[in-house]
């Protein structure tokens, strides 16, 4: 779960400092592009990384959820259904954000070709 937030974290500000970078309208026109294809490289890189903190997360929320007799581990989803139902709704919400990064990197492919 660390890895879940230390990456979701990393994203929301890089979405900030991009969203910076995109509005900023006073560059050269050979600079905005450069930069352009800058967010649009880290737009997939941060698209990839929130996938991987969801599978992480939803791994071990899973394993939360049904325990694993294997390893002696009990279910804690009926001890604690509070902090199991934020879980699942932080993982949905991650999967929308990387949905949108992959989004706006499609929409600005397009608009460049």
């Amino acid at each position: 779960f660390r890895y879940f937030v230390v990456i979701n974290a990393i994203a929301t500000g890089y979405a900030a400092i991009s969203l910076v970078l995109t509005l900023s309208n006073g560059w050269e026109k050979k600079t905005a592009a450069a930069v352009a294809v800058l967010v649009e490289i880290a737009d997939v890189v941060a698209a990839l990384f929130l996938s991987t903190a969801v599978g992480a997360a939803g791994a071990i929320g899973l394993m939360g959820y049904q325990g694993n007799s294997h390893v002696q581990w009990k279910k804690v989803c009926n001890v604690f259904g509070k902090f199991c139902g934020q879980g699942i709704a932080a993982l949905v919400l991650s999967v929308a954000g990387a949905a949108v990064f992959l989004l706006l990197v499609v929409i600005s492919i397009s608009k460049r070709h």
